[in-house]
């Protein structure tokens, strides 16, 4: 129990309220609105209690984490550990422009630290440096910020290869250059003069290397909530509201109220509305009415969501760039009009370049390969029959059809679901080329295999196949699930080249949105997020909230189908078997049907880059993934017979 006196002078709702904050776990900034507030008179208490109730998690936390280093047997179990970087994380995402913002990023820095030290596990000390940058990154002139990049440079030579030595000593020359006077820049010139660091080769310093500190100071400029995006149908909508920097923000559902309706609002701390935030954005599509952004005070705009129907909603974030996510559900029947203007989006050409996607995709010539056919030379032959034998496995993989027990059918299964619309979303394009080695461009060969896919998918199985993409055009992550919810699509599936260090690593492998329960599916799904390990950290926190189970279920199963038939249908290359793994994909996330990634082959394995620029190679991944995707249909079909 909190034991905190809530002062007597505060309205009856005020004390109300705070008591329910206190009861409610911390989910994002805890801004309070004035709108919310009984008087405006309680707002200087208000605030208070609400550094108060902050400033007993973070000695709560700190407790904890000090409890994890003193109790042996405790501090045996990850689990435990990794509960306390989630403590700190919940604060720093509750505060981050506050004063305990830098204090619970650098203590989850050091908690990663702690656990590299106890397990031995190389990605704790990659997170715990990645935290302790961002502390210096974020807060420059914070009294941590220092000592954070400090102890981020002396991790760096825990790691003891010649680049990780020589990004330390790029980071004990930025603390001599940014902080002269703090004691941590006698102890950089100190490491400087030690044997190890005289020798070891210079390293030019990239923002790739690791992020600079800023000029400024940070988090002191207001951020720039940008025009609202959004895509809808009669019964779903996403909203996608994107700020010029990360900031705290806190949502609320309000009832109808007289002529007030029922609406959402979102209040961003710290920010400016965009001069381009004017007028209202007409909806009216039977589920929202219309959207509002504006100045709510100095320091905060509100974005405003005026209802219609609503059945269920979720909101959550994603990170480079920062954007809040609303995905809104209802139930409403529109009337005629209102089916009319629906087919609109605010992304004005969106209707007819998804027309354009599905023309695009038809017109594509598909090479069939034939019994006997040449292929160029050195290049493996793919021409097999149908039976072959698998490929080499990892030991953990389980063929999908051993893999489904009678007593782990579906309700989609048990009620015979067909599925009729397939969206392929070839990943990266545009700006973003996603991986590239050996002259190859991830880009341009998803976009090949998925137009392949979908020209299969069509003529041999008779589905409706729709690309996110039909040319070498950007689209955001969060816009490709939009696309598949308004699409209504049954299944969809985004279609990615992995990459790795070791060049020697290849084979295929199939995710499906999940908490990842390895550092590599980590990484990999940083890397398709473009984003950082630790930015993936903070997903699954949010992930938690968020996942549907029985779409998680339906989606593994996807998974082991298209995992199956690509790990033993290539022919004479026998691809290594990674078998199927989980990871938080932001692409994936908000789909409303079964969803997988999957990764093809590793671009930077020079047999595979090779085999990758050959047609023949590319049909038959094409080929897998659609055999993979009716496999699975067909067992639905087979497991409703048997009920």
């Amino acid at each position: 129990m909190l034991a905190m006196r809530i002062p007597r002078n505060l309205s009856i709702t005020v004390r109300q309220s705070f008591l329910a904050l206190l009861l409610t776990s911390v989910v994002g900034c805890l801004y309070w609105s004035p709108a919310d507030l009984a008087a405006q008179s309680d707002l200087p208490a208000i605030h208070q209690l609400k550094s108060e109730s902050l400033a007993l998690q973070y000695r709560q936390a700190k407790a904890y984490a000090t409890q994890l280093e003193q109790d042996t047997a405790r501090g045996k179990d990850r689990g435990a550990w990794l509960e306390g970087v989630r403590n700190f994380r919940k604060i720093h995402i509750a505060c981050k422009n506050d004063a305990l913002g830098p204090p619970s990023l650098f203590m989850i820095g050091t908690l990663y630290r702690r656990m590299y030290e106890q397990f031995g596990i190389p990605i704790d000390l990659d997170y715990a440096i990645e935290y302790y940058i961002d502390v210096a990154t974020l807060y420059p002139r914070d009294a941590l910020a220092d000592d954070a990049l400090f102890l981020a440079a002396d991790s760096w030579l825990l790691h003891g290869h010649e680049e990780s030595n020589a990004k330390a000593i790029a980071l004990y020359h930025q603390i001599i250059q940014a902080y002269p006077d703090s004691d941590h820049a006698a102890k950089a010139r100190s490491r400087l003069q030690e044997p190890a660091a005289r020798h070891a080769q210079p390293l030019h310093v990239t923002a790739e290397t690791f992020p600079s500190i800023p000029p400024g100071t940070a988090g002191n400029d207001p951020v720039q909530v940008l025009p609202v995006k959004y895509w809808s149908t009669v019964d779903y909508t996403r909203i996608v509201m994107q700020t010029s920097a990360p900031t705290s923000y806190t949502y609320k559902l309000l009832e109808k109220d007289g002529n007030q309706p029922r609406r959402i609002y979102i209040d961003f701390a710290s920010s400016q509305s965009s001069h381009q935030n004017t007028d209202p954005i007409r909806i009216e599509d039977g589920l929202l009415k219309q959207i509002r952004t504006g100045q709510y005070d100095s320091g905060t705009v509100r974005v405003v969501l005026d209802l219609e129907s609503l059945s269920d909603y979720r909101i959550f974030n994603l990170a480079d760039p920062f954007r809040v996510i609303i995905d809104v559900h209802g139930t409403r029947q529109l009337t005629s009009s209102a089916k009319t203007a629906v087919q609109k989006t605010t992304v004005r050409d969106e209707s007819s370049r998804m027309e354009q996607d599905k023309n695009l995709a038809s017109a594509v010539e598909i090479p069939v390969i034939t019994p006997g056919a040449v292929v160029a030379e050195n290049v493996p032959n793919l021409n097999v029959p149908t039976l072959q034998t698998p490929g080499k496995k990892n030991p953990q993989t389980v063929a999908a059809t051993k893999a489904i027990r009678p007593d782990e059918i579906s309700l989609a299964q048990q009620l015979g679901l067909g599925i009729r619309k397939i969206v392929i979303d070839p990943g990266h394009g545009g700006k973003d080329p996603g991986a590239m080695a050996f002259g190859v461009k991830e880009k341009e060969v998803v976009l090949k295999v998925s137009q392949k896919m979908a020209r299969i998918l069509e003529d041999n199985f008779g589905y409706e196949a729709v690309l996110t993409r039909s040319s070498d055009i950007y689209i955001p992550l969060e816009e490709r699930t939009a696309i598949a919810n308004t699409e209504k699509a049954d299944l969809f599936v985004s279609i990615h080249v992995n990459a790795h260090p070791d060049k020697t690593i290849g084979g295929v492998e199939t995710y499906f949105l999940n908490l990842a329960t390895d550092a590599h599916a980590m990484r990999v799904a940083a890397r398709e997020n473009a984003t950082s390990t630790h930015n993936i950290g903070e997903m699954q926190d949010i992930l938690s909230t968020l996942m549907n189970n029985s779409k998680i279920d339906e989606s593994s199963r996807l998974a082991q189908f298209i995992q199956n038939h690509l790990a033993s249908g290539l022919g004479t290359y026998q691809p290594y078997d990674h078998g199927v793994k989980q990871a938080p994909f932001y692409v994936l996330i908000g789909a409303e049907m079964p969803a997988v990634l999957v990764e093809i082959s590793f671009i930077t394995n020079p047999i595979e880059a090779e085999l990758l620029q050959t047609d023949s190679y590319l049909q038959a991944i094409a080929a897998q993934i659609a055999n993979g995707i009716a496999a699975y249909v067909e067992h639905h079909h087979t497991a409703a017979l048997r009920l």
